[in-house]
């Protein structure tokens, strides 16, 4: 799942009471979190949204996540993208090993015609800085809807050389955003 902030949400983000009872509700999905974080504005601390990436039991618990998510109760989001992801590296954002001092990446390509290259196709470059890897389809399963990759690189113009190589499939996605992110949960 992706959120995007509402407009006004930053006083909502510095509330240290809904900051808590958000990472309590975290708490409670911690065996099944994949990935989490906030995406960040250019200045890497204005929050703009949040990844929450967990293998739950089914449609109605992903619904169920969304809504009950203290952040999405109090107003801090204005929209949500839930999709469902496979989780083609086959680990959580837990087992990368970190590149220290190097900013985070969040990438989401959109098409309904595009499906992501598989993992052991992907150039090394882009597999050894990739925290996060797997292809999103609707819900229902019935619709391929994208990828979604999360990356640790030196700064935007790798992550744009990376999109830009025919190796890892990802100008064939019709839409592709591109957020800065960080690992997500209790500080």
């Amino acid at each position: 799942m992706y959120s995007r902030d509402a407009v006004d949400s930053a006083p909502l983000r510095d509330d240290l009471e809904l900051l808590e009872r958000h990472w309590s509700y975290m708490d409670v999905f911690a065996e099944s979190m994949i990935a989490r974080g906030p995406t960040l504005d250019a200045d890497r601390e204005t929050a703009t949204g949040s990844l929450h990436v967990l293998a739950l039991p089914s449609v109605e618990a992903a619904r169920e996540f969304v809504a009950v998510e203290p952040n999405n109760r109090a107003g801090v989001y204005r929209e949500h993208f839930v999709w469902r992801f496979e989780n083609l590296l086959g680990r959580s954002m837990w087992e990368f090993p970190s590149r220290v001092a190097e900013p985070r990446f969040l990438i989401v390509g959109r098409s309904h015609l595009a499906v992501p290259v598989s993992a052991e196709a992907l150039p090394t470059e882009l597999l050894d800085r990739l925290i996060l890897y797997g292809a999103l389809t609707t819900l229902d399963g019935a619709e391929p809807d994208g990828v979604a990759l999360a990356l640790q690189a030196p700064d935007q113009d790798a992550v744009d050389a990376l999109i830009d190589d025919e190796r890892t499939g990802l100008g064939a996605f019709a839409e592709v955003e591109i957020h800065n992110w960080e690992f997500g949960g209790r500080r």
